[in-house]
């Protein structure tokens, strides 16, 4: 049988195509945000929060949820620095006189045209660089307020985006929201807890903080940015608060290598272009969501290497499976 020229090249074609496709295994979210918002609270692990009675507004949340998610280390401070770029050996302290001298995310963004911020709930003034705010029996503490704790942040402009959490509103009327903004309660209202606070069990300090995020999500699902543009609200936890009391901790460590010595903590992902919820048992710790960020805003790699593995997003096909 003699094939002509047309019919060879064809041919040709059909026998090259891959009989079955491959596999994704990080499938990145259909498009892109413009906006990312990230909530962080504290000391408070996966069993804690989830399906507990003491948090019934996050878990009525629509979203993603992460339930494989893990913190870095142990205690606090270590875990915001991770987020914003810092590289093991991470601090083992939660000292404020910490500086980080590496590269950041804010410092990354700001220099490739973004814009970014920080909202601190008990911050005295933009810029403010006390290690707590009041002095005495302080609920805004510096060791939760990442940009400052990086020494080219704290010396450069980007000090002046830390702002106090009451401008937050006036921002997103005004439309002047930076492109990424972290949103920090304080002490009382993190779930962390102080000597300032009117409670102190561990019951009171998560419903003072589910109503945090009662009071101010909706702010967020409320605006005009939200409502138009393509927005992620992102919810996590900074460690678990169980590292030394293996008893009250009764999550598995995962069989995953990557980091994850600050415990098992929630993490929610919200998504102005999807209503829908949905879970992922995939693991993935703080870096991922650095990695997930950097990605979003083509920006250079600021996680270690070896933890470049992005957040997984709905249908993501876990390693390994």
């Amino acid at each position: 049988m003699r094939l002509s020229i047309k019919g060879l090249f064809f041919l040709l074609v059909w026998v090259s195509l891959p009989l079955f496709p491959k596999p994704s295994l990080a499938a990145p979210p259909s498009r892109m945000a413009d906006h990312v918002f990230i909530l962080i609270m504290e000391n408070k692990g996966e069993g804690e929060i989830v399906h507990g009675a003491d948090a019934p507004y996050f878990n009525g949340l629509s979203g993603g949820r992460l339930t494989n998610y893990w913190s870095l280390a142990h205690p606090s401070l270590p875990n915001y620095v991770g987020m914003m770029g810092a590289w093991p050996p991470l601090p083992e302290s939660d000292d404020p006189r910490i500086r980080i001298s590496g590269d950041s995310l804010p410092e990354e963004m700001v220099s490739h045209g973004h814009s970014v911020g920080s909202y601190m709930q008990g911050l005295p003034r933009p810029g403010f660089g006390g290690s707590r705010a009041p002095r005495l029996f302080g609920r805004y503490v510096l060791k939760h307020d990442p940009f400052l704790l990086f020494s080219r942040l704290r010396r450069g402009p980007v000090r002046k985006t830390v702002r106090p959490l009451q401008k937050l509103r006036d921002d997103l009327v005004q439309g002047r929201v930076p492109e990424l903004s972290l949103i920090v309660p304080d002490l009382c209202h993190d779930m962390h807890g102080a000597f300032a606070c009117h409670f102190h069990n561990r019951h009171e300090l998560v419903k003072a903080g589910d109503r945090f995020l009662a009071k101010w999500i909706p702010v967020l699902e409320g605006s005009r940015l939200f409502r138009e543009g393509h927005v992620w609200i992102i919810v996590l936890w900074d460690e678990s608060g169980f590292v030394g009391h293996e008893k009250r901790n009764p999550d598995p460590l995962p069989q995953e290598k990557r980091i994850h010595a600050g415990g098992h903590v929630p993490f929610l992902w919200i998504d102005s272009k999807d209503s829908g919820s949905w879970e992922s048992p995939c693991f993935a710790n703080h870096y991922s969501l650095l990695e997930s960020l950097t990605r979003n805003f083509s920006l250079p790699d600021l996680a270690p290497p070896g933890e470049r593995i992005p957040l997984p997003g709905r249908g993501t096909r876990c390693p390994g499976e």
